[in-house]
């Protein structure tokens, strides 16, 4: 029996998309699959193409091909869309969606596999200035066809969905599927970021490809990030430089980064482990994302310029952050609003702003121990 559609207006695209879909939570899989509460992750998308131009772009697990036909339709930009898929269901619906939209001229759509399409581009001039990968599950199996498919200087963007393993609930999981450690911290959803770029950067140095990050973001249930493919071999040793290690001490809480892991805390002793490897350089195109922001502020997309705004700075801080609610919890003394931190910080001349990454964060240039002495400023009480 043929899967009952419902039409839908998502930004200003029509979708039809299962019905089913918009029932459920989560939306079912089979046999095509749509996730309505993904609207800010592919308004994000079309923001970015809007502020990067791409000529081509490439969905490449297109599912109803919601993503690549925004990007068509609503980026501003002759963007030439190929949606590829390996479900003849879901194609079925994503021709239907061309045609409604208008798109026959601008949308391709492919029948294949993606890991088989996007290698069959390597060493090829038909490249994609381009990708977004969004798997169900773990991105990993995709990174390394990605890049092989991505311009010089394109832009490949992914979503991992398996996000418990990239923030250390399961760091045997995270280190056999990304070669990384990943442990437990206040800096969690960071942390899973930059393990996901440094594994790109390590799968595109396989073919001498180095990446330069342009923005990452962690929402609901799934962290995504979006980077350049430079090719060249000096490009991809640039990246490796770029990776190393964070540590949390669970001791006296001390942070520490760097290009090797350590085995004891440097202030305490304690042991510890560190996450990594791990992308430790800069994580945001600010050029980049102020084009995207003024685009979602005009497109009146509140909860995509909410999460890009804070990105806004994010690169002036070290690879982590520190939580005043945990503080507060150690010490046993009442509750500090993340405001108050702030004020308190940068009263005493430290640099800081709200961490981007996570729900209750600060990221500044204050030692933990001054941190600590902020936030007791800040409650009111005294060591």
């Amino acid at each position: 029996m043929p899967q009952k559609l419902a039409l839908i207006c998502e930004g200003g695209t029509e979708l039809y998309v299962p019905s089913q879909s918009l029932e459920g939570t989560p939306p079912a899989t089979h046999p095509v699959f749509f996730n309505p509460a993904a609207k800010t992750n592919r308004d994000i998308s079309v923001a970015l193409a809007a502020a990067t131009g791409p000529k081509s772009f490439l969905d490449v697990l297109a599912g109803t091909g919601a993503r690549g036909l925004r990007v068509a339709k609503e980026s501003r930009r002759k963007t030439h869309v190929t949606l590829a898929d390996f479900s003849t269901p879901s194609l079925a619906v994503t021709r239907r969606n061309v045609k409604r939209n208008q798109l026959l001229r601008r949308c391709t759509v492919v029948h294949e596999e993606a890991n088989r399409y996007l290698t069959s581009r390597f060493e090829r001039q038909e490249k994609f200035d381009a990708i977004d990968v969004d798997p169900f599950g773990s991105p990993a199996p995709f990174v390394q066809a990605a890049t092989m498919a991505a311009s010089d200087g394109g832009v490949v963007s992914m979503t991992a969905t398996d996000a418990a393993v990239l923030c250390g609930v399961y760091p045997d999981v995270s280190f056999r599927r990304y070669g990384a450690l990943a442990v437990r911290s206040e800096f969690v959803h960071e942390t899973g970021l930059r393990i996901l770029l440094g594994f790109a950067a390590r799968m595109g140095g396989i073919n001498d490809i180095g990446i330069e990050p342009i923005m990452a973001h962690s929402t609901l249930h799934y962290l995504r990030v979006f980077f350049r493919v430079k090719k060249g071999a000096a490009k991809a040793d640039a990246s490796v430089e770029a990776l190393g290690y964070v540590t949390q001490c669970n001791g006296c809480n001390a942070r520490e980064w760097g290009p090797s892991p350590i085995e004891r805390c440097t202030s305490c002793g304690t042991r510890v482990r560190s996450n990594g490897p791990l992308w430790t350089g800069k994580i945001v195109d600010e050029e980049v994302v102020a084009g995207a922001l003024g685009f979602t502020k005009e497109a009146g997309w509140k909860d995509a310029a909410e999460t890009l705004a804070p990105l806004r700075g994010v690169d002036l801080f070290p690879p982590f952050s520190y939580s005043p609610e945990r503080v507060c919890s150690r010490l046993k003394i009442p509750s500090v609003p993340v405001r108050s931190a702030l004020e308190a910080l940068t009263g005493t001349g430290f640099t800081a702003a709200r961490q981007p990454f996570e729900e209750n964060g600060i990221k500044t240039d204050a030692e933990y121990a001054e941190f600590v002495e902020a936030v007791r400023a800040a409650s009111g009480t005294s060591a």
